[in-house]
C-alpha cells in the first residue's frame, strides 16, 4: 500500500508543470512583498503614533505647567481684586468724609453769611473752596472786630475801676496832707486803720493791702516796718505803716494828674 501512495504522489508531481510552480512561487513572493510593505506601513504608523504620544505627553506637561501658572495668576488676580475692593472701600469712606466736610463747610459759610447777607451756598457748589475762603476771611474780620470791641470795653471797665481805686488813693493822700499840715511836717505817717478808714475798706485789716499797693503805685509813698508793735491810736501806727513824703518831686504831679482825670469822668 505504501508503494501505491508514493507512486501516486510522484504521478501528481509529474502532472504539475514547471510554469505553474514558477507562477505559484511568484505569487507567494508578491504576497510576501505585500506583507512586508504592509508591515513597513504599519511600522511607520506606529512610529507616527509613538511620536504623537510623545507630543501629547509634552503637551500634557506644558498644559500642567501652564495650569500651575494660571493658578498662580488667578491667585494674584484674587489678591489684586481684594486690594482693589479695599481701595474702593477706602475711597468710599473718603468720599463720605469729604461729603460731610463739604456739608459742614457749607453750613459754616451760611452761618457766617447770615450776619451780612441773605446769600447761601450749597455743599455741591463747585466754588465751595473759594466760598469757604471768603467766609473764613469774613469770620476772621468779624472775630477781630469783636476782640477789638471787647478790648475797648475791658479797657473802659478797667480804666473806670482803676480810676475808682486812684480816687480812693487821693482820699488817703488828702488825709495824709491834713495830718502833715496839722503836725507842720513834710512827711506823714499813716497806719493801717487810718488807711482802711479813708480808703473805704470793709475790714480794717485790708489797710495793710492798701498800704502795700500805694507804696508800689504812688510816688513818694513808702511801706515801712514800725519800730514798735503797739498801736498808737493818735498816729494810727501798727506793725507796719506808710510814710508819705510830700516833698517828693513826682507826688504833687501825680496827685494833680489824677485829680484832673477824676474831674473829667
Amino acid at each position: 500500500m505504501s508503494n501505491t501512495t508514493t507512486s501516486g504522489a510522484s504521478s501528481a508531481l509529474e502532472n504539475v508543470s514547471v510554469t505553474d510552480l514558477a507562477k505559484h512561487v511568484q505569487s507567494l513572493t508578491d504576497r510576501v512583498d505585500d506583507l512586508e510593505a504592509e508591515v513597513a506601513e504599519k511600522d511607520e504608523r506606529i512610529d507616527e503614533l509613538e511620536q504623537r504620544v510623545d507630543e501629547l505627553e509634552d503637551y500634557r506637561t506644558e498644559a500642567t505647567k501652564a495650569h500651575g501658572q494660571d493658578r498662580q495668576k488667578l491667585s494674584r488676580l484674587e489678591d489684586t481684586t481684594e486690594s482693589l475692593e479695599a481701595d474702593v472701600d477706602d475711597l468710599t469712606d473718603v468720599e463720605e468724609k469729604n461729603a460731610r466736610v463739604r456739608a459742614s463747610v457749607s453750613r459754616i459759610i451760611n452761618l457766617v453769611r447770615d450776619y451780612e447777607t441773605e446769600e447761601s451756598v450749597d455743599e455741591d457748589s463747585p466754588n465751595l473752596v473759594a466760598e469757604a475762603s471768603n467766609a473764613g476771611r469774613q469770620l476772621f474780620e468779624t472775630v477781630q472786630r469783636s476782640e477789638q470791641n471787647t478790648e475797648l470795653v475791658n479797657f473802659r471797665e478797667k480804666r473806670a475801676e482803676s480810676q475808682q481805686v486812684e480816687d480812693k488813693y487821693l482820699d488817703v493822700l488828702e488825709h495824709a496832707k491834713n495830718v502833715a499840715k496839722t503836725n507842720d511836717v513834710m512827711v506823714a505817717r499813716l497806719g493801717y486803720r487810718e488807711v482802711a478808714t479813708h480808703y473805704g475798706c470793709a475790714y480794717k485789716n485790708d489797710g495793710y493791702r492798701v498800704m502795700e499797693e500805694m507804696a508800689e503805685r504812688v510816688p513818694g509813698v513808702t511801706y515801712k516796718t514800725s519800730r514798735t508793735l503797739s498801736v498808737d491810736d493818735a498816729m494810727g501806727v501798727g506793725g507796719h505803716h506808710i510814710e508819705i513824703t510830700f516833698a517828693h518831686p513826682d507826688l504833687a504831679g501825680w496827685m494833680r494828674a489824677h485829680e484832673a482825670n477824676a474831674g473829667g469822668i
